[in-house]
């Protein structure tokens, strides 16, 4: 290749599907950035894109290069900030995607302490659970809860285990008696999950005779917001089925209290994950690292 610039401006340019968009990231002017291209397609013997006024997108020839090229750009820029932080401590942007509860709860205080022992990161943290493409939306690591769907041309590494809890408040319970087994529920106000992206209640597990099963339950509220029902069950309403990591502190503190702890379901895993490289950048690595060890201190509290 006699310019590497040409294969970054095609890249941008497939990034942004426009011309005049990569020409303003690049600095540049929209008929340099396009003559660039067309350089590169003279070079290659090819055609990478369609143009026309008001669109551009990728031949197929086009795709397949910039599936490599992105790559390869990727991995050199992570190969000279590995080169510059030789002699430094991490340091640059990172952009994090952590599940909603989970980040507003645990994540906010994790990254406190993360980035006092790394000052020279940045973070740029996002809280959702849809599920996210970490190469087109530039993510460098996605933390997640369950089991996973596809995770091709990912590296995943497992942080904990977090257990379901059912729990009520102690004066609930006091009132109402405690179940002694899951068929008990029927008898009582359970709060329930609604899935937004399914529209369904989310089933509650519980280890019956050495196997999972999923059991539903009816009560006088059902939210489609996991913290606003641990917060109805803090609150006295009814007993509710929720993630040991929204359960602790609450626990912990005697305001809600453990009910069919025998029941308890197989454990949940937490998951990060980021794009499977040759070359990892050391902020990415630094995270991965500190994440791993703080789930390890989670697993064992």
């Amino acid at each position: 290749m006699k310019s590497l610039s040409n294969i970054k401006t095609f890249v941008r340019v497939a990034q942004t599907k426009s011309f005049i968009e990569a020409a303003n990231i690049l600095s540049l002017s929209p008929p340099a950035t396009s003559k660039a291209v067309a350089k590169l397609e003279e070079e290659l013997g090819v055609k990478l894109l369609h143009r026309t006024t008001r669109s551009v997108s990728l031949t197929n020839e086009g795709e397949r290069f910039y599936e490599v090229a992105q790559r390869l750009l990727e991995e050199m820029d992570d190969l000279v900030q590995e080169l510059k932080d030789t002699k430094t401590e991490p340091s640059g942007r990172l952009k994090v995607s952590m599940s909603a509860a989970y980040g507003r709860m645990w994540g906010t205080i994790l990254l406190t302490q993360f980035l006092q022992a790394y000052p020279q990161i940045s973070v740029d943290l996002s809280l959702d659970d849809r599920d996210v493409d970490l190469a087109a939306e530039g993510f460098d690591v996605v933390i997640r809860v369950g089991e996973l769907a596809d995770s091709a041309n990912l590296i995943a590494r497992r942080l904990f285990l977090d257990p379901l809890i059912t729990c009520a408040t102690p004066e609930y319970l006091e009132h109402y008696g405690r179940p002694q087994h899951p068929e008990e529920l029927a008898q009582y106000n359970c709060l329930n999950f609604r899935n937004r992206k399914t529209g369904r209640l989310v089933p509650w597990f519980f280890t019956i005779d050495e196997q999972i099963e999923r059991r539903n339950f009816t009560g006088t509220l059902t939210i489609d917001d996991g913290e606003a029902v641990g917060q109805a069950a803090m609150l006295g309403m009814g007993i509710s089925q929720m993630p040991g990591f929204m359960a602790i502190n609450a626990l912990t503190e005697g305001k809600l209290e453990e009910v069919l702890a025998d029941y308890r379901p197989d454990e949940v895993p937490f998951t990060a994950l980021y794009l499977e490289r040759r070359l990892v950048s050391p902020r990415i690595q630094a995270f991965i690292d500190f994440m791993v060890l703080k789930g390890a201190v989670w697993a064992a509290r």
